[in-house]
């Protein structure tokens, strides 16, 4: 049966070929043939008068891909023109990753080209915004003035970069990773934001200016690169979702470093040293209630069904003792009627996260991660469990039997005086980690503080 399919097949070809090469001839010369059934048959013997009457005849592959190519009156796509750009970066962007690349003159191409024109247009704009839902206006003040001076475009062709080293050169996924890496903050062009705001943070409008592009919406792979896109600030789920988020915090984290020198706020020489007076009571910024209230800590019931899983990162400025240090004087301290972190009788005691989250940002000043934690609610989960594993394993100073391995902390009730309960999250450590007996710190209570009767966990193991 293969046999006989070659065979018609190359008969179709042969005869397609024939009226294509000498239209105004008439049958195939020694082309016996005869009709059944609605179909010509045609002798395998007939067909060599190709190759062998006419020995002279040159045949260019070209003229052979149109029987197959050339379908319902289609004619073989033009030769794309290539665009020149006025910023050098783009220019030299698509002389090495789009101009001359196979993909350039499908509807693929067509869509690359128009968002790096886009860019080149109007790319000059700052590559962070700060408005209602957006995560970036969350930035710390001086990691996002910073921020602001890397311009879009630049921040733009980062990203794409770290994309492409992220997937290897893969030319197979190429045109995908270059729609999804460049496309991705398309939102935050001026003209665009002013004209869609009414649709939400800059992912949502990023999306909807791609689906305006030519040719955008008949691409296979719209629906993912469009996922990828909503959730580069979320959580995303996907192999090209998940790179497009690693590959735009890998760009921030190195527009930070390469340009924090000019900003001695964020942390570069010439930065002033932290005032202990502005730093004694955290206690004041930490709310009681804040952890029910912020989802980045409800990593239990509610999180566990989503199956979230916290991994270290690394935190090159940890140092144990310093940290330990840092939190010491927020034991039973009451700003107010408020506290941040409260002793035991038991040994333990017992920090809001709020605390950590806050040590973390003085101690790591000048760090990336630390000054894009506040945007990204996965980061800075990642960074508080990191420090609460090295805390763990350096001091042995975390509760082992209070939280479950893979969290950072777990939800508590505080049992106090006249049955009044208070719930919260808290991280648990070892009172004895601070290098003082826990009759120190009972003698420090005052207050509301003193009228704290028990703490049990909220969750049962």
């Amino acid at each position: 049966m293969l046999e006989i399919a070659l065979i018609a097949g190359i008969a179709a070809a042969a005869f397609g070929l024939w009226k294509t090469l000498f239209p105004s001839a008439g049958p195939m010369p020694g082309l016996p043939s005869r009709k059944k059934s609605g179909k010509q048959e045609i002798a395998l013997e007939a067909l060599s008068t190709i190759w062998s009457r006419h020995r002279n005849s040159e045949i260019s592959l070209e003229q052979l891909a149109c029987l197959w190519r050339n379908q319902a009156g289609q004619s073989l796509p033009a030769e794309a023109e290539n665009p020149a750009f006025e910023h050098p970066e783009i220019q030299d962007f698509y002389d090495e990753y789009v101009k001359e690349r196979t993909f350039l003159a499908t509807p693929a191409g067509g869509v690359i080209g128009e968002i790096l024109q886009l860019l080149d247009r109007e790319g000059d704009c700052p590559s962070v915004v700060n408005g209602k839902g957006e995560a970036e206006g969350l930035t710390d003040k001086n990691a996002y003035d910073v921020l602001t001076g890397v311009k879009l475009y630049r921040h733009t062709l980062n990203v794409s970069e770290e994309m492409i080293r992220a997937f290897k050169g893969s030319a197979a996924m190429l045109p995908k990773i270059l729609i999804a890496s460049l496309g991705h903050d398309l939102g935050k062009l001026p003209s665009y934001r002013k004209t869609l705001y009414s649709l939400g943070d800059h992912p949502l409008i990023s999306v909807t200016v791609l689906e305006g592009l030519p040719g955008y919406a008949g691409l296979p792979y719209k629906d993912e690169v469009n996922k990828a896109i909503v959730d580069h600030h979320r959580y995303p789920k996907g192999l090209l979702g998940e790179k497009l988020k690693e590959a735009d915090q890998d760009a921030r984290r190195t527009e930070i470093a390469s340009n924090i020198q000019e900003h001695p706020a964020a942390g570069g020489p010439g930065a002033e040293p932290d005032k202990p007076e502005e730093t004694l009571h955290l206690a004041a910024k930490v709310e009681a209630d804040r952890a029910e209230k912020d989802s980045i800590f409800i990593t239990h019931a509610k999180k566990e069904k989503e199956k979230v899983k916290l991994k270290e990162v690394p935190l090159p400025w940890f140092n144990a003792d310093r940290f330990l240090a840092e939190l010491k004087p927020y034991i039973n301290r009451l700003d107010g009627q408020r506290w941040s972190a409260f002793s035991m009788p038991d040994g333990h005691v017992y920090f809001q996260t709020g605390v950590l989250e806050e040590a973390a940002k003085k101690l790591g000043k000048g760090d990336p991660d630390i000054a894009l934690m506040d945007s990204d609610k996965e980061l800075k989960r990642n960074i508080l469990y990191s420090v609460v594993c090295l805390l763990r394993r350096e001091k042995e100073a975390i509760s082992r039997g209070l939280i479950k391995d893979g969290f950072f902390g777990g939800p508590f009730i505080v049992q106090m005086q006249a049955g009044r309960e208070i719930s919260s999250y808290y991280t648990p450590f070892n009172a004895e980690a601070f290098g003082e007996k826990v009759s120190y710190f009972e003698g420090l209570k005052e207050g509301k503080i003193k009228e704290i009767e028990e703490v049990r966990p909220k969750i049962k193991n």
